[in-house]
């Protein structure tokens, strides 16, 4: 059962504000006047998702298809956090989300409320047991879907080694079945260079990699970016790139170093916002919450990264 309800993805409106550089009497003004309601209480207000949209897309912003895998050659990089992050703010601007969890240790199945080994998850659409559409999840009605992950899916590499399955249409063609019903497809992938993870990139419009400042981990990304440059060419993909720094601490001059070289080195596909270290993730998701009820360095840094990778300006 998902620990959030709709509620919890409805927008502060003193968030739409800052959006737009406006005071939060005149976004309330604009929205009556384009009939969208605002939802008062606990001394906040609020706008649903599709008013949400429905100002934004007065304003001018276009919703797109968009297929986004989160990928990394070494572990403990923020990647789930950041996958399951961007897509709960992509939800509270309008977006229709499904998260695909490609990772058996389903961390970010747990995050969602999904914790079941009897669920249907992609060893079971790629076995052709159950259409994609019937796998997905609903998290939150018309807003947010899941395919979830566990420990069967442990078998797919073998499946896909073993087998004659094209690699290029492996994820791909299960997405064309939902991709309709969603605006942003976000996927999180295991730790590997891996066949599953080539089919995942064959299937992505962006690949994001998160980096930490630490030199294992920048070794990883360029043996990583190496990978994907070599899939991109080998299957003709029109891919996009970008690293996404995260455990930023400003009190280390390790921090500053590492983020200096890493701009140094990817120039154009580092995302230029960065994640701050903090424990409010953590708290948040045990305590039910999403990190977006806070007013803490989790909340500005992930809705900046957010709005920087759906291009909301």
């Amino acid at each position: 059962m998902s620990p959030w309800s709709q509620s919890d993805f409805y927008l502060r409106l003193d968030d739409l504000a800052f959006l737009f550089d406006l005071k939060t009497d005149k976004i309330k003004k604009e929205l009556s006047s384009l009939q969208i309601e605002t939802v008062s209480g606990q001394g906040k207000t609020h706008v649903k998702p599709e008013g949400v949209r429905r100002y934004l897309e007065h304003k001018g912003f276009k919703y797109q298809s968009q297929v986004i895998s989160f990928q990394m050659l070494k572990g403990g990089v923020s990647k789930t956090t950041s996958c399951l992050n961007i897509g709960l703010r992509a939800a509270m601007y309008g977006f229709r989300v499904l998260f695909m969890d490609l990772d058996q240790q389903a961390n970010l199945s747990f995050a969602l409320g999904v914790d079941d080994l009897e669920v249907p998850v992609f060893i079971n659409v790629l076995e052709k047991k159950i259409s994609m559409q019937n796998a997905v999840i609903p998290i939150v009605e018309e807003q947010i879907g899941l395919l979830p992950s566990n420990l069967n899916n442990s078998v797919i590499e073998r499946v896909l080694l073993n087998g004659t399955k094209n690699l290029g249409r492996v994820v791909k063609a299960p997405l064309e079945e939902v991709q309709g019903s969603y605006d942003l497809i976000l996927i999180d992938t295991s730790p590997s260079l891996s066949a599953l993870n080539t089919a995942v990139t064959c299937a992505s419009d962006l690949v994001i990699l998160p980096i930490n400042p630490d030199k294992f981990t920048l070794f990883g990304a360029q043996k990583h970016l190496a990978d994907l440059d070599q899939i991109r060419e080998d299957f003709d993909l029109d891919l996009e790139i970008k690293l996404l720094f995260t455990k930023y601490d400003g009190r280390e001059a390790a921090s500053e170093a590492y983020f200096n070289q890493c701009l140094e080195l990817f120039g154009n596909k580092m995302i230029r916002s960065f994640v701050r270290q903090t424990t409010e993730i953590k708290n948040t998701i045990a305590s039910g919450k999403t990190i977006y009820d806070s007013k803490g360095n989790a909340k500005s840094d992930y809705d900046r990264v957010s709005r920087d990778i759906l291009g909301i300006w």
